[in-house]
């Protein structure tokens, strides 16, 4: 069975993918239990606020052109979309710069979050190397090069908790006591051990910069391999041809970006809902929730999204079915999920007050009720991308909104009305599942109709 599955091209280039995904997030989750009891809610939760703000920009800050990197035909052609990303990176982020400079006060003061201050100026650099680490991925996939990308993957994941590792023992004055290792983790792991709480400057500094230094080592690993690959190309980077790709692919900035910005609205004021209404504490217990829950399988569904989205495209130029690449996607993502959301369904709660400390024991009570939903946006999600590929973002783009909606309703009605939040999930849960059947069988529809014309 692994034999036959690898004898597929589109099979072999995920499992590059997953074995850098794999390798990637083994030391996260190895110690996520440790950095649960390194760290507060309240700065998982603070840590949870900030990131919001760098993933809204993130809709923006290249006007969506890193999606078409993988279009051209011509290499001369998609190395100057490449060039048309960094110009309009550089220029949103060298403009948020300007404007923490002159406002940070105020923006403090409006967001009501003063734990935040001087870690601001840190949003405009994590945001261009975020940016760039996602330009540079689109390349990489349009090459071919997996190897290369799951490689950027595991620099980004382990240096990024490599920092976080490292913030959390000077918080706790490891490196400063007298006791051994095992010692230390002993005593972590016992139940008498008081998980932090409160927000200290060691503590969200160390997660802000764990982000920060974490897509610089990815971005510069991707920028070695660039010019050791692909530095003869940068001469047939010009004004014209930035122009023409800019003009040729408008539809990114115009519909796909406004897109990408109202999915990250709904990301980032559900994040904000919770924050102003449940508080920080409660959103820590959210956003440890969507940690366990998403980042592994969030490595595993890009891993399958970057490939399916590059084979996509290549057998649609080539005016081939693609229909049976979503429907085998469907069917491997759900297998792999299907045990894993089951587990938590049945046993959330005990495993995450196990796993992180009898403190976290609430964040599993949240992973019962949004198993549904998290397990649809796993298996569905990627093909999504469909919609990119054959021209259709508009469609897509109302499609998504009423999803985006779902989601920020739910919250809000959960939260306004009810003072519960496991209601919001409930009700969240209870509608995506309508939501992402009849997003299915949308992708197929236009699908079909696209291999027709």
């Amino acid at each position: 069975m692994f034999k036959k599955l690898l004898k597929s091209e589109f099979s072999r280039n995920v499992m590059t993918l997953l074995t850098g995904s794999a390798i990637a997030q083994f030391i996260p989750l190895l110690l996520t239990p440790i950095l649960s009891r390194l760290f507060s809610p309240e700065e998982f939760g603070l840590f949870a606020f900030y990131i919001s703000i760098i993933t809204l920009f993130s809709a923006i800050a290249t006007g969506r052109y890193e999606l078409a990197i993988l279009l051209p035909k011509d290499d001369k052609k998609a190395i100057n979309v490449l060039a048309l990303c960094f110009i309009i990176l550089i220029s949103i982020c060298t403009t948020l710069l300007a404007i923490l400079f002159f406002f940070e006060e105020g923006i403090i003061q409006f967001i009501q979050k003063p734990d935040l201050k001087g870690w601001l100026y840190f949003i405009p650099l994590t945001l261009f190397f975020t940016s760039s680490y996602s330009i540079f991925t689109y390349w990489s996939n349009r090459k071919s090069r997996f190897a290369d990308t799951s490689v950027g993957i595991v620099s980004l994941s382990t240096t990024k908790v490599g920092v976080n590792l490292y913030a959390g023992l000077s918080k706790v004055n490891f490196f400063e006591a007298k006791a051994s290792f095992l010692e230390f983790f002993k005593a972590l792991f016992k139940k008498s051990y008081a998980i932090p709480s409160g927000v200290s400057a060691i503590g969200i500094g160390g997660l802000i910069l764990g982000s920060f230094v974490g897509y610089f080592s990815a971005v510069f690993y991707f920028i070695i391999k660039f010019f050791k690959n692909d530095r003869g190309l940068i001469s047939s980077i010009n004004k014209v041809t930035i122009k023409e790709m800019a003009k040729e692919h408008e539809k990114f900035p115009k519909i796909n970006s406004i897109h990408a910005l109202t999915d990250q609205f709904k990301n980032s004021g559900v994040i904000y809902v919770i924050s102003y209404i449940f508080g920080d504490i409660i959103l820590g217990f959210y956003s440890m929730t969507l940690r366990i829950l998403t980042t592994p399988l969030a490595v595993i569904g890009n891993s399958f999204g970057q490939v399916f989205l590059q084979k996509t495209a290549s057998i649609y130029s080539d005016k081939g079915d693609f229909i049976p690449l979503i429907k085998k996607t469907i069917s491997k993502l759900s297998l792999i999920a299907a045990p894993i959301f089951i587990l938590i369904l049945l046993f959330g709660p005990q495993l995450f007050s196990f796993v992180l400390g009898e403190k976290w024991e609430i964040a599993g009570e949240y992973a019962r009720y949004l198993t549904p939903w998290l397990f649809l946006h796993f298996v569905f999600s990627p093909i999504f991308q469909v919609a990119v590929v054959i021209g259709r973002q508009k469609e897509l783009f109302y499609l998504s909104l009423v999803g985006n909606s779902i989601v920020f309703g739910s919250i809000l009605i959960g939260g306004y009305f009810f003072k519960d939040i496991k209601i919001s999930f409930l009700i969240l849960s209870t509608l995506n599942v309508g939501y992402y059947i009849y997003s299915y069988n949308y992708i197929l529809k236009i699908s079909k109709k696209a291999i027709q014309v």
